[in-house]
């Protein structure tokens, strides 16, 4: 209810401040303010805008003031702020007439400005930890929505039995330290300095000598090895007449049962 209210009355305020500044550029426009105008018109043009602008200001830190912690220290700015601006157009009235000199200026012109900044900062202030806030809260009825309580406690009870359960991997837990011993042979390439391999051909002028032999293409003095030969070759040639002979007794079968 009390922020209601804080509400409405920051609404009024605000827009009192924006009259009084309607106001304020109506008046200069009616009169045709310049730099040779009237004190008086000077006056008052520029005191109801900085009036104007304070209070449009301090509509808008009430409107959007936090609670506490933070509402603390931002009434205090927001109040300190609201009395430096006034002070600093009270301080333009009085003085522009008849002492409108520095450093008076400066002191003046510093009020002001250092209650504007105050406002405006606490309201930036205020308006960001707002926004923050907002953003928490739907981030929070979001994962609310999604997953409650008993979804989250379900889960990791279902979890827990799966890890636990007999047929399951994680049910044996064994922190014993457990050292084996492995049997390690070392191969022939550890225990053996690398050497250079040396790679001879063979060759049996026998083997060769027989082999040309048979082909008829060499001969031999030797009486053995050229009768060994000559049986092989003779035994070779009866093999191939013989095999010749089936094929062309299997070839005649099968003219003939084709004829009949």
């Amino acid at each position: 209810m009390e922020s209601k209210l804080r509400y409405y009355f920051g609404s009024m305020v605000f827009l009192s401040g924006l009259i009084l500044s309607i106001g304020a550029i109506a008046f200069a426009i009616m009169v045709h303010l310049r730099r040779t105008s009237d004190p008086s018109e000077i006056i008052t043009t520029y005191g109801l805008l900085g009036v104007g602008l304070s209070f449009i200001l301090l509509g808008i830190n009430l409107m959007i003031s936090q609670r506490r912690p933070y509402g603390l220290y931002s009434n205090w700015v927001m109040i300190f702020g609201f009395i430096f601006s006034i002070l600093g157009v009270w301080s333009f009235a009085r003085t522009y007439g008849s002492n409108w000199v520095y450093p008076t200026v400066t002191y003046v012109s510093f009020a002001y400005a250092a209650g504007i900044c105050l406002l405006s900062g606490n309201a930036f202030g205020n308006a960001v930890i707002k926004l923050i806030e907002e953003r928490s809260v739907q981030l929070r009825e979001i994962a609310a929505s999604l997953y409650t309580t008993e979804d989250i406690e379900k889960e990791v009870e279902e979890t827990l039995n799966r890890s636990l359960s007999d047929g399951s991997r994680f049910s044996v837990f064994n922190l014993d330290i457990k050292e084996e011993e492995t049997v390690f042979v070392h191969g022939r390439t550890l225990k053996e300095s690398p050497q250079d391999r040396v790679e001879m051909t063979d060759s049996i002028s026998e083997v060769e000598s027989l082999q040309s032999a048979i082909n008829g293409k060499v001969k031999v003095n030797d009486y053995a090895i050229d009768l060994t030969t000559k049986m092989l070759s003779a035994t070779m040639k009866q093999h191939t007449e013989e095999q010749n002979k089936k094929m062309s007794n299997k070839l005649k079968m099968k003219l003939s049962s084709i004829r009949r």
